[in-house]
């Protein structure tokens, strides 16, 4: 690898804390921009929309998530199921932590794509979010759609500070479409899928089990899950795509020998040319 005067080497990778720093860059971006980009709806005077008909249009009338809780209705461990639901949804936000840990100790190239393609996948949400902004089931049909997280964290027996929290917290309230919950899971299924293929079935196993659950809970219509993960794809084939043409693009560099000249073989086939002209 060239160096240097200083004898550091051009194109390294930083080491150490500044590598950790940049690496995990993206992750601390995207939740500071969640933050920032949560009021701009409102701000701009833009109406939310409510995507219940459009799930009424794709099965016949009926709507999965009133369907998915008059069934659970009917079960005797009902509560049980409800708290399950809610901690899968709240592993939206662990489930990229964790995988981007595990490609950061396997492959940090991986780990790169793996980052890039959530920043384009949200930067794309983020957008949708502010100019088609989306009400949740529970908030478009307060009268029919339970409220199943609200319901579990009540019972739950958290200390009283963080039910305060929880019930204070100013949360995007119309960000549903495309479903982020969604669309995590894809994009954290594909990358594993490159590294390892039993990791990567059992995250695209778990995406299933994510997408009935926010169904099921009132968060999000199947328009917003359907959604997140055509989003998600796209992302993903966007991140592909430019990653190829940089491949393409990148000079293919003569090896060197460690002290900075050209490798024998190079010199050798260099001498091998001049001497047949």
């Amino acid at each position: 690898m060239p160096v240097t005067n200083d004898g550091v080497a051009i194109g390294a990778r930083p080491r150490g804390f500044a590598a950790l720093l940049r690496g995990w860059a993206p992750f601390v971006g995207l939740l500071v921009a969640y933050e920032v980009m949560r009021d701009l709806a409102s701000a701009f005077g833009v109406q939310p929309h409510n995507l219940a008909p459009f799930d009424r249009h794709l099965f016949d009338g009926y709507e999965p998530t009133l369907v998915l809780q008059a069934a659970a209705a009917q079960l005797a461990d009902r509560d049980l199921l409800e708290d399950a639901g809610s901690l899968v949804y709240g592993a939206h936000f662990l489930l990229p932590i964790a995988v981007g840990a595990w490609l950061w100790a396997k492959d940090r190239d991986a780990f790169s794509r793996f980052g890039f393609t959530l920043v384009i996948l949200c930067a794309m949400a983020f957008a949708t979010y502010v100019v088609a902004p989306t009400s949740p089931p529970w908030l478009a049909q307060p009268t029919s759609v339970r409220h199943l997280i609200e319901d579990a964290i009540q019972r739950s027996g958290l200390p009283a500070s963080l039910l305060w929290l929880y019930s204070n917290h100013d949360y995007n309230l119309y960000a549903a479409f495309p479903s982020l919950h969604a669309g995590f899971p894809v994009v954290a299924a594909a990358a594993a899928w490159q590294r390892n293929r039993v990791v990567g079935a059992v995250l695209y196993a778990w995406a299933v089990v994510v997408w009935v659950a926010v169904v099921y809970l009132g968060e999000h219509y199947v328009a917003d899950v359907v959604g997140g993960i055509a989003y998600a794809v796209l992302a993903i084939a966007i991140v592909r795509t430019i990653t190829a043409r940089r491949s393409q693009r990148a000079p293919a560099q003569a090896p060197l020998a460690p002290n900075g000249d050209p490798s024998p073989a190079r010199s050798e086939g260099t001498m091998r040319s001049r001497s047949s002209r």
